[in-house]
């Protein structure tokens, strides 16, 4: 059997866990000192007023690879194959950590892909994954279709207070009058992992006219993602919904470590 592990910046329930067998790796957080692992989606406490309680004292740190080591390994013992999915590698060092424990491990039977997106664009791809393990192909044939599927899902985004990705360091060059005055808030989008620039929005109606915009109407299936703003998610949901009455939309709230880095009013979408 092939286990698939992802980490938590996919942000799955604890049911969809268990509905699609997947094992969900923490990734961990910090505020004021104080230690915590993110898990699944609906279970990670009243984490906003806690990030907005002390937004200037939080950061985060990529899963280890004791974590790694210790999955892996449970997982060997089991009998079963190992294919790990983690968040980009050009956001985090957790990729990094899972293929250091692959490589410790020295066994062929446990795969590490970096998934290029996080989010909803991380359960989208071990969605697929979970398909591709439920028709029986091998642990080999699985990754190239996989880093295929991964280049059709696509991740834009908008937040209100771009200073917590400023401090991050995952941002490339934009302006400073960007998201600090007149409301004009940033456009971004994943390409190949890394956050770009992608234009500006003035307002809610603007965002969700933008951030629509984005997605083709050859979409089958979009993700709103929110943490804080569930009224402009919906607002946002709604308006993919008028224009693509055939896709498949949800509005899914992300959790604290983006949250960390993104800050509780950002707005997002994720196509395929």
């Amino acid at each position: 059997m092939i286990t698939l592990i992802v980490d938590s910046t996919a942000y799955i329930t604890k049911k969809e866990a268990s509905d699609l067998n997947i094992r969900i790796a923490p990734v961990t957080y910090y505020v004021q000192g104080q230690v915590y692992h993110e898990i699944y989606s609906d279970c990670n406490g009243d984490y906003i007023n806690l990030l907005n309680s002390h937004r200037n004292h939080c950061k985060t740190s990529q899963t280890n690879v004791a974590t790694f080591l210790s999955a892996f390994e449970e997982e060997i013992r089991k009998g079963n194959q190992v294919l790990c999915l983690t968040l980009s590698s050009r956001l985090s060092g957790t990729y990094s950590s899972a293929s250091i424990a692959a490589r410790e491990l020295k066994n062929p039977n446990i795969i590490v892909v970096d998934s290029l997106l996080t989010a909803g664009g991380l359960f989208l791809l071990a969605k697929e994954a979970v398909k591709m393990i439920n028709s029986g192909l091998s642990l080999q044939d699985i990754v190239p279709k996989l880093e295929k599927a991964r280049n059709e899902i696509k991740v834009s985004f908008t937040v209100d207070d771009i200073m917590p990705l400023r401090r991050s360091g995952r941002l490339g060059l934009v302006r400073q009058s960007v998201g600090t005055i007149l409301n004009i808030k940033p456009i971004l989008k994943l390409v190949e992992g890394s956050v770009i620039y992608d234009g500006t929005a003035r307002g809610k109606s603007e965002q969700i006219k933008k951030l629509s915009e984005k997605i083709p109407p050859t979409a089958q299936t979009a993700i709103v993602h929110y943490i804080c703003d569930y009224a402009t998610a919906q607002k946002l949901a709604e308006h993919i919904r008028t224009y693509m009455p055939s896709a498949n939309v949800s509005v899914r709230m992300l959790g604290p470590v983006l949250g960390v880095h993104l800050g509780v009013g950002v707005i997002g979408v994720v196509w395929k």
